[in-house]
């Protein structure tokens, strides 16, 4: 027995020989084709409009090619559908080819119950108008009815009422506003005298009127001149001893944000105070910084004096600003009192009252208007303090 024997091979000799459905479907597609090229039969056979019966298709096979085998494999089912997808082609290309464009020379008659009768719209809008106004006062009647219960006529046409007195009513109004003020006055000079134990409040302590006028002759050479106020005094010695500057500040580039106003208290810091004034008179923005925010701390900023040398010993007396109880404080640290590092001063503006020790910040100024600005301030800050925009002053000046 031949062990080589190739009939022992499970591949089948049947299975080479079957078409693929893509030989079908070819075939299919050229046995329909020469049915379409006897177009004389088919014309005769087949309808115009619309796809050919299978009946009609066997007819038309037996017609041209007879009982032969190409019209045996004509018969099948694949080629039928084969021809009347071709037959449906061709029929759309017929159509297609004998469409013709019509263009309607003819002017429409416009029906005339279309157009809009202004005349009459216009009569009944006046109608309509006339008719709210009717309600409208028919309306009031009514509210007059049921306010009074019916309606009254008691012959009486103007209601008389007895003479007052305006002038002792005068009197009395003018006297209610004075004693009101005066007690007003009062409650607002109370001062608290309870001592609650609280050792983080300070004492209250009595001023001597005499102390701030000695403060005053002091310092007086370090107050605004009135050359530098460009006016006639007008302000007393007390006003100028706590001079007042403005700062005009917006974001890069060229958003202005407003004005804040600041009182600077020059027996804290006399240098500071003075070095601060002189750059307002002479508008000097350029020498204010602001490289720093810390949205729950403070805006920090920076001077830069004439010389290194003229913030020598600026620190003199202590302040009556108490950090833990006010925000908006112009405040140094307290290792700074004596001289700035490289002549730089370094200042801060707080946005929220600081748990401080007196002795570790020295306030020299605080905001009087411009609260609102200093919290628009606060939301161009970050955690590590470098602003997301820069903040800079346009204008500054002394009130």
């Amino acid at each position: 027995m031949n062990l080589y024997n190739l009939r022992q091979l499970t591949y089948s000799d049947f299975a080479v020989n079957v078409p693929t459905p893509r030989a079908r479907r070819m075939q299919a597609d050229r046995l329909a084709t020469e049915l379409l090229r006897h177009e004389d039969q088919v014309n005769q056979n087949l309808p115009e409009l619309r796809a050919p019966t299978y009946s009609e298709f066997r007819k038309l096979v037996h017609g041209i090619h007879g009982k032969s085998s190409t019209g045996i494999q004509t018969r099948q089912l694949n080629v039928y559908e084969s021809f009347k997808d071709l037959h449906r082609r061709r029929l759309d290309r017929n159509v297609l080819e004998n469409v013709k464009s019509e263009i309607s020379s003819q002017l429409k008659l416009i029906n005339i119950t279309n157009r809009l009768d202004f005349h009459n719209m216009y009569n009944a809008l006046e109608t309509k108008q006339n008719i709210l106004r009717s309600n409208l006062s028919l309306l009031s009647r009514m509210n007059e009815i049921y306010r009074v219960k019916g309606y009254l006529d008691s012959f009486t046409r103007e209601f008389r009422s007895p003479k007052q007195n305006n002038v002792m009513l005068r009197q009395k109004a003018i006297g209610l506003i004075k004693a009101n003020s005066h007690l007003g006055c009062r409650l607002l000079s109370v001062k608290s005298k309870v001592n609650s134990f609280n050792p983080w409040r300070p004492k209250a302590t009595v001023s001597d009127p005499h102390r701030f006028d000695d403060i005053v002759r002091k310092y007086s050479s370090y107050m605004p001149q009135p050359m530098q106020l460009g006016r006639t005094p007008q302000h007393s010695p007390k006003e100028l001893l706590r001079p007042i500057i403005y700062f005009e500040m917006a974001v890069r580039p060229n958003r202005p944000l407003g004005r804040i106003c600041i009182q600077l208290y020059t027996e804290v810091s006399p240098e500071v105070v003075l070095e601060f004034v002189r750059l307002a008179t002479e508008n000097d923005v350029k020498a204010h910084k602001f490289p720093h925010i810390f949205p729950d701390l403070w805006l920090e900023g920076q001077l830069m004096p004439q010389s290194k040398d003229a913030l020598k010993n600026h620190h003199d007396h202590p302040s009556p600003l108490d950090a833990r109880r006010t925000k908006g404080l112009l405040s140094y640290s307290w290792d700074h009192r004596q001289r700035f590092p490289n002549g730089l001063l370094v200042y801060t503006i707080s946005f929220k009252t600081l748990a401080v020790m007196p002795l570790q910040r020295v306030c020299f100024g605080v905001v009087l208007k411009g609260l609102r600005l200093l919290e628009i301030c606060r939301d161009f800050g970050t955690r590590r303090g470098k602003p997301t925009k820069g903040i800079e002053i346009v204008k500054c000046g002394l009130l």
